[in-house]
């Protein structure tokens, strides 16, 4: 057995593997930390889309409420300049 304070070949493996164990935890940690980053990148793209689609849906509906109602409105002015231009029909035995 070796004495205290003396590494023997199987504790300076034990220590090169968990060196080594240890650089890979800090590598996983720098790309779970990246991926982490990226997922909020996207998370925030994601929103930024859905607030326009939304936006959009909004500005588009009241478009479309601004059409009809300006369809609405010619259509009763042709109605009224049409009423006012036949002639009134009455008849004969009035």
């Amino acid at each position: 057995m070796a004495a205290r304070g003396i590494l023997t070949a199987k504790m300076l493996e034990f220590e090169r593997q968990a060196e080594e164990r240890y650089r890979e935890n800090e590598v996983m940690a720098a790309e779970r930390n990246r991926m982490l980053e990226e997922l909020g990148i996207i998370q925030q793209e994601q929103n930024r889309i859905l607030e326009e689609k939304h936006t959009m849906s909004k500005y588009y509906e009241s478009e479309a409420l601004k059409h009809a109602e300006e369809t609405r409105k010619h259509r009763e002015d042709l109605a009224m300049k049409g009423s006012s231009a036949r002639p009134v029909m009455t008849s004969r035995f009035s």
